[in-house]
């Protein structure tokens, strides 16, 4: 009860100050219906990308490890960190506003390699069952987005931009089942597993630590701000 009055408080009183700011209330909610017209066409690309034919990777660890479907544990352990994630977010706007920016720049860099990098699943592939990604492409299942794998490059991010000590261990705990059960699955080849969480640092690096997409436009914003204030003798 004390975790979610606290959770409330942060909320409110960081809104408060975020509307009181002409630049945050110019970009945010621009920034969100881009982000997500971005992602649906990324998603429609991909599901043209599911008709290619790519190459087949020998990967060692499947012939030493059981196959078995984990897509509903899949689904919870991803879906729990992200909502969970999306909860401490929305209590930092100025934060989730450069997540928006985030998250979608690592799924055009994904879009990218899965362009560059064509790939198809192993034969004895079982497929994965993700209601979400189902409903947001109109598909039964999208096949060889292979490398990276979208799955653990979220839950990196997540890891990386939340600040919460209990919160993070959550999500890497979650994001190390995943990417341990996608392999199990044959769903992804140990390589995408492995490379997921290095561009999701990139991308977090990028667009959060260093800023570099949006600190050139609310800083302009700001001097503009102020360059029309009168001047105080």
């Amino acid at each position: 009860m004390n975790l979610a009055k606290q959770w409330y408080s942060t909320m409110r009183q960081n809104w408060q100050e975020a509307r009181a700011e002409e630049t945050f209330s110019k970009y945010f909610w621009g920034n969100f219906l881009v982000c997500f017209a971005v992602y649906m066409l990324i998603v429609q690309w991909l599901k043209y990308n599911s008709t290619r034919h790519g190459r087949i990777i020998n990967d060692p660890l499947y012939d030493m490890l059981p196959l078995h479907d984990f897509s509903n544990t899949i689904f919870f352990f991803t879906y729990s960190a992200t909502i969970v994630s999306l909860i401490y977010l929305i209590a930092h706007p100025q934060l989730l506003h450069r997540a928006f920016t985030t998250f979608v720049v690592i799924f055009v860099i994904r879009a990218i390699c899965i362009f560059l990098v064509p790939l198809s699943p192993s034969g004895d592939m079982l497929p994965l069952h993700d209601p979400f990604t189902n409903f947001m492409a109109n598909e039964e299942e999208i096949r060889n987005d292979l490398f990276f794998s979208g799955h653990v490059s979220d839950l990196a991010f997540f890891f990386f931009v939340v600040r919460a000590p209990w919160l993070r261990r959550y999500i890497l705990l979650c994001a190390i089942a995943v990417g341990s059960l996608l392999i199990l699955q044959r769903v992804h080849y140990t390589m995408d597993v492995i490379a997921a969480p290095i561009f999701a640092y990139f991308c977090y690096w990028l667009c959060i630590e260093k800023d570099l997409i949006w600190s050139p436009f609310l800083k302009k914003s700001a001097d503009e701000k102020t360059a029309h204030q009168p001047a105080t003798e």
